[in-house]
């Protein structure tokens, strides 16, 4: 078997948009900074937007067709902690709820990326390799990246 030839990489130092065209993930080398805690989440580039109303550690989220099913993890950016989450319950194609601390915003807005590609732990200062076996992890429209303050990442898509 021969060498794949159509593997390029790309580097990433803040959270953002890394390849905005169909590819797929191939894998990762993270690079996690002295005192560095959090996730670095890799997610499919497309976000729908919708609402949320938080009761102590539970928060509801309505965003019409987000496509989740209960036990799925979802990347959210909103007035609570951005993160990535486990959906817990699905009450219909546009409600779902999360577990979240018991603070902050009892309502508001939030961006739903519910395609999460890869979530990588930030946890020791030590980079580390992500090997994804087969054709990768298909990303129909790009490669978005969140990362927490002090994480680098270098990824390999094709």
């Amino acid at each position: 078997m021969g060498m794949q030839g159509d593997v390029r990489s790309t580097h990433a130092s803040a959270s953002g948009l890394m390849l905005n065209f169909r590819t797929r993930l191939k894998g990762a080398v993270m690079f996690p900074l002295t005192g560095t805690t959090g996730y670095a989440v890799f997610v499919d580039n497309v976000s729908i937007t919708g609402t949320y109303a938080r009761s102590t550690t539970t928060a509801t989220i309505t965003a019409t067709n987000h496509g989740l099913t209960a036990g799925e993890w979802v990347y959210l950016d909103w007035d609570l902690t951005d993160n990535p989450y486990q959906v817990q319950t699905v009450a219909d194609v546009n409600t779902f709820t999360v577990t979240v601390a018991n603070s902050g915003a009892t309502s508001g807005n939030v961006t739903v990326w519910n395609d999460v590609l890869l979530q990588a732990d930030a946890s020791d200062p030590v980079s580390y390799s992500i090997v994804i076996p087969g054709q990768g992890i298909l990303a129909r429209t790009g490669i978005r990246i969140f990362l927490p303050a002090s994480f680098h990442a270098t990824v390999f898509y094709g």
